[in-house]
Order: C-alpha cells, then structure tokens, then sequence
C-alpha cells in the first residue's frame, strides 16, 4: 500500500497541513487506487496522502505495537541533461524517506518522517514530526503542532520533478494549526516563527490561512475540487530563505498568495495552479532587472491514466512558467512530459522529458535551453 494512504495515522498526521482534506467515496477510492501505482515525487506524495481522511479507529485498550505503522519510500534516478556548458549525467539516490506513525488514542496522533537526499540532505535529517489532536467522528475541529509543511501552495503534479510554484513557495516550519472540516469544505490557518527578520524583530509573526472546496463526481460527470492560500511572509519559503541577501534584517514582509483547481474527468485530470508575492520585494532584498522582484509561478498540467499489459500507468503533460525568479535559480519556461509504469507491486519506473528556457540577457539571464531526461525507480513499503 502506498506511503500516502498506508496508515490512518499518517493521513492525520499530514490531513491539517494540506490545502485539501475530503473523505472520499467509492468512485474516488478506485480512482485513487489507479494512481497508487504511479510515481510522484515524495514530496508531492506527502500532500497527495491527505486527500483521504478515514474513520478513526477505536485504539484504546490494543497493545501499543498495535497502534504504530512503519513506511518508507525509496527512489532512485539516473539523469542525462544537455545545456548551454555541455551535458553530464549521474546517478544519485534521490529520495529515502523512512516514517513512522503511532495512533496513541483515538483522539491523538503523533507523526514523524526522515528524509534523505544525496547531494542535499547529508546526514539525514528530521523532515517532520507532527502531534495531531483531531477526531472526525467527534468533531469537525482539529490541532496539529510540530514540524510540518505548511499549507501555502497545493503542487499537485504526476511528473518526476517538483513544479515550479513548488520551488517558491513551499514553506516547512515548527508551527501550530487550527483546522475545520466538513464534507466539501476545510478551513487551516497556521502561525510560526519564521527564518527571517524585519528591522531586528525575532518573534513569532510568520501565520497564514487555506481555504479548500470539493464537488464529488455525480452520474458520470467530472469531480472537481479547487482552493485558496495566503501566508504573511512569503521570504519564509524554504526557497526564499535561503536567496534574500540578509534575512536577519529585511527591509518589510511581503506577502504571497496561491490559487488551485483540479479537474478529474474519466481518465483525465487537468491541474492549475498560480503562485505569487503580493508586492515587489525591497531591491536591497531580491532584485529582478535592478527593482525589487516580485516573484511568480503557475504550473497547468494535463494526466491521462490508463493500462499498458495490465500494468498501471499515467501520462504527464505539464507546461510552467515564472516570472521575476531569477534570483531563485529557476527557469522562465519549462514543459515536461513524464510517463509512469507501475511494473510490480508499489513498485514504479518513470521516464521524463523536461525542456528549461533561461531569462533573456536583457533580464540577467543567459537566454540558454537546457534539455534533461530523468529515469526514476521508486519503491514504497
């Protein structure tokens, strides 16, 4: 069974951080088993795993080795890219994830996940560790505190590589979150203490709040869930902390908002997503063409899942954009074709294509295409 819905525990665990929390019926259990054998990058699986919430078991009076769940992801990948310095290749094991859920009551939840990458994380490192107090069956309202990701952005995508608006916006901290859930509908708002600093303040002042709504397929016709973000600061994504000049001393908070939809149709889903600062940063912050940058992203894509030899598999399709994230390191176009094949159990082989165009000279860029074709081999236990 897949990491994301392998445990009732780790559904709670991550269902207060994600931009949508839903129960879901017959019809999208068989949808979502379809995409069970696909392979999405860990930390898109991490979201993905929260679109279920599932009844919570009666764990009072079982033994306690009862109520704890191990999981782990591993992924490898060989790579191939062409660019404007020539190509190289290599060879890297991209992802170990290795978590932990325990089920304490039926009330309470407690949620931890290392994480590996080679060349990023090394040693490994605690990537979350969550106390969820939350119970469906009693209550619409939950809690959750720890370190966890957030929900600002929703990045959603069947692609091997993270979206764009991924690589500004998302944003892990040591927060605490209020959430509300009902059938359609959730509502999360969150406050942490952020790793930059205005004007030699070191509080916590850092909070944001998502808004969710799904319809559920009817007769034959499309499901469709969409959703709204905010957060305070947007220098306090994992990205942007780690770009502007002096976050000890910025000159003023800016802020960012995101905005998604899914469509799922059939085989088909269509995703959209626009991510982006609500102002220009200080130019003594983050600077595009010499003014203070104000950077955006949006990512459409379009899945199409079906069999090959009785194999699961999907189709990725995926075009994105920024605009003023130079400074971030991320192209100004991309588009990407990625399909995924599970060829055994939870056992999945994807192939993808991406196509990066640099910023233009005339905005600092070197105007340069960069070609790269990923394979990855995943397995989730």
């Amino acid at each position: 069974m897949q990491y994301r819905t392998k445990t009732l525990a780790a559904a709670l665990a991550t269902c207060l951080f994600s931009t949508s929390v839903w129960a879901a019926d017959d019809s999208d259990e068989v949808a979502q088993m379809k995409r069970e054998l696909l392979n999405l990058k860990h930390k898109v699986e991490r979201l993905e795993k929260s679109r279920q919430t599932e009844k919570i078991p009666e764990v009072e009076g079982s033994r306690w080795f009862e109520r704890i769940e191990l999981s782990s992801l591993v992924e490898v990948e060989a790579g191939y890219t062409d660019g404007s310095d020539g190509s190289e290749s290599d060879l890297v094991l991209a992802t170990v994830e290795l978590g932990l859920d325990a089920q304490v009551t039926s009330w309470v939840n407690a949620h931890v996940l290392i994480l590996y990458e080679e060349d990023e994380t090394d040693p490994p490192e605690l990537d979350e560790a969550i106390i969820t107090i939350a119970n469906p069956d009693a209550s619409h309202f939950s809690l959750a505190a720890g370190r966890m990701y957030v929900p600002f952005g929703n990045f959603d995508s069947a692609a091997v590589s993270d979206p764009l608006t991924l690589e500004i916006g998302e944003t892990r901290e040591t927060a605490v979150q209020l959430g509300y859930t009902s059938d359609s509908f959730n509502l999360l708002a969150y406050g942490f203490k952020g790793n930059v600093h205005h004007a030699g303040r070191n509080h916590i002042d850092t909070y944001g709040l998502a808004l969710g709504y799904r319809q559920e397929a009817q007769g034959g016709g499309p499901g469709f869930e969409a959703g709204f973000s905010w957060i305070s600061d947007l220098a306090d994504s994992d990205s942007l902390q780690q770009t502007v000049r002096d976050p000890d001393n910025l000159a003023h908070a800016v802020a960012g908002w995101s905005a998604h939809a899914t469509l799922h149709w059939q085989s088909f889903t269509l995703i959209g997503e626009y991510l982006t600062a609500t102002d220009d940063f200080d130019a003594a912050d983050l600077t595009f063409r010499g003014a203070g940058a104000r950077p955006s992203a949006w990512n459409l894509e379009l899945d199409y899942g079906f069999e090959i030899s009785g194999h699961g598999a999907e189709l990725a399709i995926a075009w994105q954009q920024t605009r003023e994230a130079l400074a971030l390191e991320l192209p100004e176009k991309r588009w990407l074709a990625a399909l995924s094949v599970g060829i055994y159990d939870q056992t999945t082989l994807s192939l993808e294509y991406a196509h990066d165009e640099d910023y233009g000279t005339d905005d600092g860029g070197s105007g340069e295409d960069t070609d790269t074709l990923t394979l990855q081999l995943a397995v989730e236990f």
